[in-house]
């Protein structure tokens, strides 16, 4: 849960506490990576990776 506002690391929008988003985490050759997506963008990277 969200203390404080973020924005979409993808798209800049605003991502509020209380308001769903979607947390990724990975691994990149420098270390680990934790993005912040809003819900639009979430679907987008679910709707990519499913191939569409």
């Amino acid at each position: 849960m969200l203390r404080d506002e973020h924005a979409c690391d993808r798209c800049g929008d605003p991502i509020r506490p209380g308001e769903e988003y979607a947390a990724v985490d990975g691994v990149t050759p420098d270390g680990d990576l934790r993005v912040l997506l809003c819900v639009p963008c979430a679907d987008a990277l679910s709707r990519f990776l499913d191939g569409e």
